[in-house]
């Protein structure tokens, strides 16, 4: 099939918004105040699990919307 953009366009593309969305969702994910379910003085194991969800979320982010142009790559 004939296709618009090379495939390589996507991998530099999901590389690069996976830094910038997990940067994001990090930024967002610390608004959230969680000082009552943790103990005091354990602002690190919550910056932890602020920074595993906020790499999930981002590769989630990020695969979800490389996925739909690529599927639209492949339509055109």
């Amino acid at each position: 099939m004939l296709q618009i953009i090379n495939e390589n366009a996507f991998l530099i593309a999901r590389i690069v918004l996976f830094f910038v969305a997990t940067l994001y969702i990090f930024k967002a994910l610390q608004a959230i105040n969680l000082n009552k379910i943790f103990k005091q003085n354990s602002a690190d194991s919550i910056r932890f699990i602020f920074m595993v969800v906020a790499i999930i979320l981002g590769y989630l982010f990020v695969d979800a919307i490389i996925s739909l142009f690529e599927y639209l790559n492949q339509l055109l």
